[in-house]
């Protein structure tokens, strides 16, 4: 009758002979529920096609009461209801599947899985799909430490599955591109889907109001924390200092819970490749997240100093590097960013020593570099950068280090972070990562500089490759014009000559010195 009646106030227009008296059931099912859905429909958000089926919140329950429950649960049974209970995770109609965003999918079950293993302290699931360097159980006892720290309780554990399963559509090219240029961030997208457009999250209306607020908080963390980056030494203790910031002030429930969150994300970033447990999360994984959670549980009386430096030496003991000098702690965290294992150590080292002194200088400087007393660049898809350097034999690791180097000083020598004034400046190498992993020619890889710009956003830089640049980097025998080359000469000279001036300073220092001490 509902259905009928607002269906005649729309086409008031219509002839007097149409009966409306009595409406089809699926007609008058489709009206009503039209009624219930967001404003945002009212204008349309031109990703309609996008929207997730709706959720189903008992079933929702009945996952918590799994994860929740003594008794061990059927992982089968658990992921069956998963699609049923989180629209998003819909094997034909959730989002993850029309954005054709499959593995994230996986990511997210194979995520969820392991938290409830996690939760349920059952080993033998958690590490079914490890074959070598399996995760040991003196490890695993740490992580359950670190579980009844976490104080798991039904509404903290629903509002994690909520996050694993609508963390990565940030991830989505056709939201990233119809946001704003300073909020293109996964974290943006989603905090603004969860806001404004709900039928694309249909899984927070499962939530109660501190659920909901739980997910936001932890959103708003990553996206000025990312927890992944600080275990590869990728970001600053100001980061560190950022999130102690926000932790003070939100309290400690929200690191609580985003620690828990994210733990789930590490442990599903195999889940495209098996989701029988946790594929990623082996001991050398293990060792370097519980060491980082370790640390990062002294928030509220460590300093951020203490806390990432801490962790960067913990890391330094676990490869057998020294740690005493600038240089020993630089090289520490290099390694981290190349995700370096023991067998690893040896060849960085071999190309560490290749690079002349001032160039390490310059690197040691970059590296030892807090952001609080001293500017410091966050470079963040620097590993992925390193990585795709050592995969390509015509880059390598010693020439990623050479044109690093070369960016340090441009940065500097141009002066961004007085121009934005910050003492730390975040610097987005995505697309030189992804020009380093293509390129064919040594020569086009050096000069990359030199054909690049630096695009300023809001508070942070982007490194862009030129798109004629970028067309060469299939050219294996590509020569540069000569004034590109020379700049890029002089540029080299003038970083040597400098380091030169400042080995003679210490010299005469030193002579100086020793005369006055006789």
């Amino acid at each position: 009758q509902y259905a009928s009646e607002f269906i005649k106030h729309l086409n008031s227009g219509l002839d007097e002979d149409c009966d409306l008296e009595i409406v089809p059931s699926d007609v008058s099912h489709s009206v009503c529920a039209k009624l219930f859905t967001d404003e945002e429909d009212d204008q349309g958000d031109g990703h309609e096609d996008l929207d997730s089926p709706i959720s189903d919140a008992d079933l929702l329950e009945t996952l918590v009461d799994q994860v929740m429950s003594d008794a061990r649960t059927s992982t089968s049974d658990f992921v069956d209801k998963l699609p049923s209970a989180l629209g998003e995770l819909h094997p034909q109609l959730g989002i993850y599947e029309v954005l054709k965003m499959g593995g994230e999918r996986k990511r997210a079950i194979a995520a969820m899985t392991s938290v409830m293993y996690l939760v349920q302290d059952d080993y033998t699931s958690f590490v079914a799909s490890q074959q070598s360097n399996k995760l040991s159980e003196e490890l695993w006892a740490s992580m359950q430490r670190f579980v009844s720290w976490a104080q798991v309780t039904r509404e903290s554990i629903a509002a994690v599955l909520v996050f694993l399963a609508i963390r990565a559509i940030g991830k989505a090219q056709p939201f990233l591109s119809a946001m704003q240029r300073d909020e293109q961030t996964p974290e943006d997208v989603v905090l603004t889907l969860m806001s404004n457009f709900r039928r694309k999250v249909p899984s927070c209306w499962l939530l109660s109001g501190q659920g909901n607020y739980l997910v936001e908080r932890a959103l708003e963390v990553h996206r000025v924390f990312n927890f992944a980056q600080f275990l590869q030494g990728e970001n600053t203790p100001r980061h560190v200092g950022i999130l102690q910031s926000i932790i003070r002030e939100e309290g400690q429930e929200v690191l609580r819970f985003y620690l828990l969150s994210l733990v789930g994300v590490i442990c599903g970033l195999r889940g495209a490749e098996s989701m029988r447990g946790s594929l990623f999360l082996d001991q050398a994984n293990g060792a370097m997240l519980m060491a980082g959670i370790t640390v990062l549980q002294g928030l509220e009386t460590s300093s951020p100093c203490g806390i990432y430096w801490s962790y960067i030496a913990e890391r330094a003991a676990v490869l057998h590097l020294p740690f005493e000098t600038l240089e020993n702690i630089a090289f520490a965290r290099l390694a981290c960013l190349t995700r370096a294992r023991k067998t690893d150590v040896v060849v960085l080292q071999t190309e560490w020593r290749r690079l002349n002194r001032p160039d390490r200088e310059t690197l040691t400087r970059h590296f030892v570099a807090d952001g609080i007393s001293s500017l410091a660049f966050s470079f963040s898809f620097l590993p992925a950068y390193l990585a795709n350097a050592q995969r390509n034999r015509a880059v390598g690791f010693h020439r990623a280090l050479l044109v690093l180097v070369e960016l340090i000083d441009i940065l500097r020598s141009d002066g961004y972070a007085e121009k934005i004034g910050a003492q730390m400046l975040c610097v987005n190498l995505q697309d030189l990562a992804d020009f380093t992993a293509k390129v064919e020619s040594a020569g086009a890889f050096m000069v990359v500089h030199v054909h690049s710009t630096i695009v300023r956003r809001r508070d942070s830089l982007d490194f862009v490759v030129s798109a004629r640049h970028k067309q060469h980097s299939s050219q294996t025998n590509w020569s540069d014009d000569p004034t590109s080359e020379l700049n890029a000469l002089i540029r080299r000279i003038d970083r040597r000559l400098g380091g030169v001036s400042k080995q003679v300073e210490r010299l005469q220092g030193g002579s100086r010195r020793s005369l006055k001490y006789y």
